[in-house]
């Protein structure tokens, strides 16, 4: 009886090793397993171009991030979307949360694309870290897991106002009093919500607008819009356009040979690399109100300095040229969600994740772009109803020049003075 005690005790202790090694294995492997992130972004159709700069940037950052061992020994992988359009990018973000078991998304590039992803995301309590779309309407939804990395509408349309009022008058030689400015915009989320902003700032502003018109970026034929504008003979032009539009816009100015002494770009269709590779030189000396491409050095934060001479190193490396500012915020973004907020995480949980982020308060200079962060929780006196946006992303306004894009204002981001003020005409450009 002894002896089958012992061998019972025996049997008991091998067991009881055994389901350790087991638990102690299953453990591991699970510590092993990559954090899945779903990246929703225009990978095919018009806005293409765009969102795989957005990638190349992202993936960066992702490899640079795995190459320093990952998150909490986890190394991060990215699960691709094809957000074409509004229907697909919520479809897609469907799918990857409903067939990938995806908890945590992050894309999108345009304003559009943005509230579609965010809109399912939220509807399966899923948490975004949207990085560069920016109609207001995103954080206004009173949704609890979007988080707006990059900069609001708004803000595109006061720097592109406070570049006219506190550089290029000056630079024109005319007060602003008798300075012409002229608005043009496409009337979907985006430009009708920097229009509206724009609008409402330069009104503050005491400017008054000599053109104020909204078209539908499909359209084929911007002759109409070209001769309004020669007739009212603006000094400054302020357009908001994607792509293909604002492609079109640029060549049937050169055919109707409508000139003006500064152009300045909100964005998208004039951040786009489709722009020099359509027009070529002729894209020299437009101004971008943007995310900044790359900023004066001296803004950021010691250890932020290196991680950028790193990102623009690998990814003029890759792509033979320098980033645009989305792309730039791109990575910026999902940098701050990798050293930031994901390696504070136990669970992943979006609820966990939104705790995180909410306590965030990270100064101007912090991310790559010069943005810092500090997200509103319907707590912003300024919008009560207003949650997930950083009030801290910058944004100023870059020119376009002969060899690629220099950050011009403000002054504290400028990476170079403004060229070609007042603008050349097309025959000269």
């Amino acid at each position: 009886m002894n002896e089958l005690g012992a061998t019972m005790r025996s049997f008991l202790r091998l067991s009881a090793m055994f389901a350790s090694i087991v638990l102690m294995l299953g453990t591991n492997a699970s510590a092993q397993e990559p954090i899945r992130i779903g990246v929703l972004l225009p990978f095919t159709g018009p806005l293409a171009k765009n969102g795989i700069e957005n990638w190349e940037a992202m993936q960066i950052a992702r490899d640079m991030i795995n190459e320093r061992g990952g998150l909490n020994g986890r190394k991060v992988e990215y699960v691709q979307g094809d957000a074409t359009t509004p229907n697909a990018a919520i479809s897609e973000t469907e799918r990857l949360i409903t067939k990938e078991g995806i908890k945590i998304t992050t894309g999108s590039f345009a304003s559009p694309l943005a509230i579609a992803v965010s809109q399912a995301a939220e509807r399966h309590g899923v948490f975004h870290w949207e990085t560069t779309g920016a109609a207001e309407i995103i954080t206004r939804r009173g949704f609890k897991h979007t988080f707006q990395v990059g900069a609001p509408a708004r803000k595109y349309g006061q720097a592109a106002v406070d570049f006219v009022v506190e550089d290029l008058s000056a630079r024109l030689k005319k007060p602003m009093s008798n300075l012409r400015m002229a608005l043009l915009w496409e009337n979907r989320a985006f430009g009708k919500s920097v229009g509206d902003g724009i609008r409402a700032y330069s009104e503050k502003k005491g400017i008054k607008l000599v053109y104020d018109e909204g078209y539908d970026q499909t359209a084929t034929d911007m002759t109409p819009i070209v001769q309004k504008l020669k007739d009212v003979k603006p000094d400054v032009l302020i357009a908001i356009s994607f792509p293909n539009d604002a492609i079109l816009f640029q060549r049937k100015a050169k055919e109707l040979d409508f000139n003006v002494n500064a152009f300045i770009g909100v964005s998208a269709g004039y951040s786009a690399p489709d722009l020099r590779d359509s027009i070529g030189n002729s894209v020299t000396g437009i101004f971008v109100a943007d995310f900044p491409p790359k900023v004066n050095a001296n803004v950021l934060k010691p250890e932020v300095k290196k991680v950028a001479e790193e990102f623009y190193k690998r990814y003029e490396a890759k792509l033979k040229r320098a980033p645009a500012g989305h792309a730039a915020a791109g990575f910026s973004a999902v940098w701050a969600l990798f050293t930031e907020v994901l390696p504070k995480a136990k669970t992943y949980e979006p609820a966990e994740l939104r705790d995180i982020v909410l306590k965030l308060d990270l100064p101007e200079g912090s991310l790559v772009n010069g943005s810092g962060i500090k997200f509103t929780n319907f707590d912003w006196p300024d919008d009560p109803k207003d949650a997930g946006q950083n009030l801290r992303a910058s944004i100023g306004v870059w020119q376009w020049t002969k060899d690629g894009n220099e950050q011009v204002f403000p002054p504290s981001l400028a990476t170079h003075e403004p060229i070609q003020v007042p603008l050349p005409g097309w025959d000269k450009r």
